[in-house]
């Protein structure tokens, strides 16, 4: 695949930038840095990790400990560039200014070359497992799971745990007062995808009408709906959530540091993303598995 070749590449390219960086110092970012993660080595480290993974991936010996090395590396990866989707968000709303341009740019090529890595690291797992290399099943040709079957309770569990938690931060909101005009054109924006993300994404996850379109809409009635629909804002908006208000968040929540905020706010609203976050990944999981397709290439 032209993308395996193209990794090592860009995964070079991160590290020569990040190893000028170390020593001779990082451009000016944003109040947050380039990460919340410390040290000016690690994303070396990170990128190095992954970088020996993917050199090693087509390797027939050690194929298990490759492919978590993989894993690891390119996860890492994500975690160290989450703050891409805060970048994403502040494009969305009109924050974004020259000076974040540097953040920007760098946190996209780490969540790239993460992502690129996992991928890898699927297909060193499939291989190593004996599986097919395009479903990553262990048996022969699968038709694959219908989609009306019912969602499993844990997958339920995690729907309704992100409601909760996406209903527990809007009320934190609303009892201190929102912070700009529900009528203005972004704050507009901003509830209309904060009760898609909090209500219509963990519920398709679990409900039959995420997987295939219901009868109210009309043209597309009865046909399944495109499995990424669903799970790349879950998977986005979900290990975003997690990554930072539950490992950040948390960790200014266990040092005690609530900023100007009243401690009754914070001990709302960093909880709630959290639930939500893990919720959305939990049930994302069993939509994952629920929507994966028949595959004809094992006989």
């Amino acid at each position: 695949m032209p993308w395996r070749r193209l990794t090592p590449f860009l995964l070079a390219v991160y590290a020569v930038i990040h190893v000028r960086w170390a020593v001779a110092g990082a451009p000016r970012f944003d109040s947050f840095g380039e990460s919340f993660i410390p040290g000016a080595w690690t994303p070396v480290a990170l990128a190095a990790a992954a970088l020996a993974a993917n050199l090693l991936f087509d390797r027939t010996r050690h194929r298990w400990a490759v492919a978590v090395l993989g894993w690891v590396a390119g996860a890492g990866m994500v975690l160290y560039s989450f703050m891409f989707a805060l970048d994403l968000v502040s494009m969305l709303f009109g924050e974004f200014t020259a000076a974040d341009w540097t953040g920007f740019l760098i946190r996209g090529l780490g969540v790239a070359c993460g992502v690129l890595t996992l991928l890898g690291a699927i297909a060193a797992l499939r291989r190593a497992r004996g599986a097919c290399p395009r479903c990553g099943r262990l048996s022969a040709a699968h038709p694959g799971a219908p989609r009306t079957d019912p969602a499993p309770w844990w997958a339920y569990a995690g729907a309704y745990s992100a409601l909760a938690g996406a209903v527990a931060r809007l009320a934190a909101e609303l009892a201190a007062g929102l912070p700009w005009s529900p009528t203005a054109p972004v704050g507009l924006v901003f509830l209309l995808l904060y009760a898609a993300a909090g209500s219509l994404l963990p519920l398709a996850l679990a409900h039959r009408w995420g997987r295939i379109w219901p009868r109210w809409v009309a043209p597309l009635a009865g046909r399944d709906v495109p499995r990424w629909i669903v799970l790349i804002p879950a998977f986005m908006v979900g290990g975003g959530l997690v990554a930072y208000f539950g490992l950040v968040g948390g960790t200014y929540l266990v040092r005690g540091e609530f900023g100007a905020f009243p401690p009754w706010w914070v001990l709302t609203v960093v909880p709630g993303y959290t639930l939500w976050g893990i919720g959305l990944l939990v049930a994302a999981g069993s939509y994952l598995g629920a929507t994966k397709p028949a595959c004809p290439g094992r006989t």
